[in-house]
């Protein structure tokens, strides 16, 4: 039988917190949690002892959800998400704007960071209905005090005008593709010694 998205989890956050160990201390570590990992009590209370376990800084750990996850049981989908922010882990909203929740219920949710998605991101300089809609998100973030990551930024006139509407974390190819496990460390060591402007981040 096939293993279910929750039983994936956990095998594979023990996995991302021993490597994100190895990173600089400066540098967060984004983990992807699935509706179903958040709509059990138990499930959470699973996650929590094998963060608190690790030895890695609560801290510098960004769980990512979907709007998506909110189709469930909103309650415990909150319940869930204040006990791990109570642990100290960043929440963010992922792919924010192509779902169907209410800002009503993202104002209930104690997140920290929402990610705006590829598909406006993608030659948002040369389509006006996206770059204006990447500018309102982008405020929308500032007016809830919320850090805003910037997804899909694959071309240096993308990342120009993203720069020009005030963005600060971005992520994408134009940085690198997604790395193996063995090649992260190296990748951070060139990064630190030539990173300026525009911060990146990843996963």
């Amino acid at each position: 039988r096939s293993p279910t998205v929750s039983s994936l989890t956990r095998p594979l956050l023990k996995r991302a917190l021993a490597s994100a160990s190895q990173w600089p201390p400066s540098v967060r570590l984004s983990f992807n949690l699935s509706a179903q990992d958040l709509n059990a009590c138990e499930g959470v209370l699973s996650l929590i002892g094998i963060i608190e376990n690790s030895g890695f800084d609560a801290r510098r750990l960004d769980l990512e959800i979907t709007e998506t996850a909110f189709a469930h049981d909103f309650e415990q989908v909150k319940q869930s998400v204040e006990m791990l922010r109570r642990l100290g882990c960043g929440i963010s909203l992922d792919d924010f704007g192509t779902g169907y929740s209410s800002l009503t219920r993202l104002h209930a949710l104690p997140l920290t960071k929402i990610k705006i998605d590829r598909s406006f991101v993608t030659d948002l300089h040369e389509k006006p209905a996206s770059y204006k809609i990447v500018k309102s998100l982008l405020a929308l973030s500032r007016d809830m005090e919320l850090e805003c990551v910037v997804e899909g930024v694959e071309t240096p006139a993308e990342l120009a005008t993203l720069e020009s509407l005030g963005a600060t974390l971005v992520q994408g190819y134009i940085f690198a593709p997604p790395l193996k496990e063995r090649d992260v460390v190296e990748f951070l060591s060139v990064q630190a010694a030539t990173q300026g402007g525009l911060s990146q981040t990843g996963q």
